[in-house]
């Protein structure tokens, strides 16, 4: 069991220092940063107004972040497949 939970830190820690994982955290914290985008989801929170959405899905830190967060999104996919194919191999079959 100790091997195990060694194994699944190990893990933690290489997925944290990916460069995926970086890039996204760091996409995350621009988004935090830009002040624009800022004022402008904090209005559309308030009064959801479609020319708003537009402004926001114009933004480029915007649009850098869900690029960002649509490659994590289809890592974490990947990883499931694979996962659900290792799951597989360690239960009996008839």
């Amino acid at each position: 069991m100790n091997e195990l939970i060694e194994k699944v830190d190990n893990l933690k820690k290489e997925l944290d220092s990916s460069p995926l994982i970086t890039s996204v955290m760091e996409a995350l914290e621009m988004t935090k940063k830009d002040k624009e985008l800022s004022k402008l989801l904090k209005e559309y929170e308030e009064n959801p107004k479609e020319e708003l959405k537009e402004k926001i899905l114009e933004n480029k830190t915007f649009q850098t972040f869900k690029i960002k967060e649509t490659e994590l999104n289809l890592f974490i996919m990947e990883l499931n497949q694979k996962l659900k194919m290792i799951s597989k191999k360690g239960t009996c079959s008839k």
